[in-house]
């Protein structure tokens, strides 16, 4: 690659080079922990598209023990720890022993402590879960069930949705996750061949190149696979969504759009995560709310809004009493899906939710974080103490008993549509209840 000279502190991502500084930084292959997936990739770190295709009818694969480490650098550390009395640090030898069965993509810089999805852990963080005998069976179990469903998907589908649904909800197995969302929300009516090259060959607006640029450092920036500054997946991420800004005038770029498509990216290879992305938009309704003037949000924030007083009302006149509109509380749930707000394993679970049932689990969860903190709400003395408490929604969840909450919920698809038909009607009518609150 030819390295060009650049006169100015413009960061470009453009033709794979990036100028900065007059210092030339060339792609180089990332090398921190990949994205979570079984499926084998080939050298220049793409899917494989004949396995993606064949993934279905393979047999279910055994869930293994993922790691940064190399094993090269499991043995040196070893042999480091056991020879230095310099180190505080005790040796697990067992541990050490279960090294050698870790299943590992790809070689790291350094040593990085990551959960399961390629996050830096915290120190403190407890909810990082050991795999036993037990597990593995159960997920093996799953995984078999799984693979029998993709493979006969469309039937599936129109045979037996309420099953579909039950073990959406259960959480599909992460090891196929990607290859499930792109089953559910079908793919392949949106993925056109050769569209997505050409759209690399066009020019970038400077200006929106710039915003986004801006925006990538701020996304999941605890996660491996984007931390490195102008890496492998911050390249691609930008990639995506330049790309989509070119393919999409009418929308352009959002905020909001960086994280979804960063989830997208941890899953699959790039190309499939823009048409991924183009399937959410026209399939679950993103793009009418993400045009400008977010046209489409006011009207989910009346849904919510109608559904606060019905399903949580102690909730509702809190708010209504302290003058809190749901604009300043949950736009960023609607726009971001929960993703700028939720850990990683947590996020994951409802997005498998929202890809196969659309903005009808953005309320039930919505209303599930509302509700888990409707004691402390209710107790607020002035809207200072109940934007704290708001803050505190996505703090230490307990994944499992949301859900509980979210769907003990009595919502059904009428009931929103019905709301929306109101808001057509209402919308201008500032002595509505609802669109006084607005």
């Amino acid at each position: 690659m030819k390295e060009k000279k650049n006169k100015s502190k413009t960061i470009r991502f453009n033709n794979n080079v990036i100028e900065s500084n007059n210092n030339t930084i060339t792609n180089t292959p990332l090398k921190t922990t990949p994205k979570n997936s079984i499926i084998k990739k080939s050298n220049n770190n793409q899917i494989n598209n004949n396995i993606l295709n064949d993934i279905s009818s393979q047999n279910p694969p055994q869930r293994t023990l993922r790691s940064s480490k190399s094993m090269k650098e499991i043995k040196t550390i070893e042999r480091s720890l056991l020879m230095s009395i310099e180190k505080s640090e005790k040796i697990d030898n067992e541990k050490i022993k279960l090294a050698e069965t870790i299943n590992f993509r790809e070689t790291p810089d350094k040593i990085v402590d990551t959960d399961e999805f390629g996050f830096i852990k915290d120190s403190n963080d407890n909810n990082f879960k050991k795999d036993d005998k037990e597990a593995l069976l159960q997920y093996n179990a799953r995984l078999e069930k799984w693979n029998f469903m993709l493979s006969n998907y469309d039937d599936f589908y129109k045979k037996h949705f309420a099953k579909l649904k039950e073990r959406v909800r259960k959480g599909i197995p992460d090891s196929i996750r990607g290859y499930a969302w792109q089953k559910i929300i079908n793919l392949d009516d949106f993925y056109k061949k050769d569209i997505y090259q050409k759209l690399n060959e066009e020019n970038t607006n400077e200006e929106l190149e710039q915003v986004i640029i801006k925006d990538i450092d701020r996304t999941f920036p605890k996660c491996t696979f984007f931390k490195e500054k102008y890496g492998g997946g911050q390249r691609q991420l930008y990639k995506v969504l330049v790309n989509y800004s070119k393919f999409n005038k009418d929308v352009g770029y959002v905020q909001g759009m960086g994280f979804i498509a960063a989830l997208l990216l941890t899953y699959m290879e790039e190309e499939r995560a823009f048409f991924m992305l183009h399937a959410l938009m026209k399939n679950r309704s993103l793009e009418s709310l993400y045009l400008p003037g977010f046209p489409d949000l006011n009207k989910k924030l009346y849904v919510l809004l109608n559904l606060e007083k019905k399903l949580i009302p102690k909730v509702y006149n809190v708010f209504k009493k302290n003058d809190i509109i749901p604009f300043s509380y949950a736009s960023e749930w609607f726009l971001c899906l929960f993703s700028r707000s939720l850990k990683f394993n947590s996020l994951v679970r409802i997005f498998d939710c929202f890809i196969l049932e659309g903005y009808k689990i953005i309320y039930r969860f919505a209303l599930a974080f509302l509700k888990s903190k409707e004691k402390e709400i209710t107790e607020c003395k002035g809207m200072d103490m109940i934007f704290k408490v708001l803050r505190g929604c996505f703090e230490n969840v307990d994944i499992e008993e949301i859900f509980k909450m979210a769907f003990g919920f009595h919502l059904s698809k009428k009931d929103i549509e019905n709301f929306e038909k109101e808001y057509d009607k209402n919308k201008n009518d500032k002595k509505n209840e609802f669109i006084s609150q607005m």
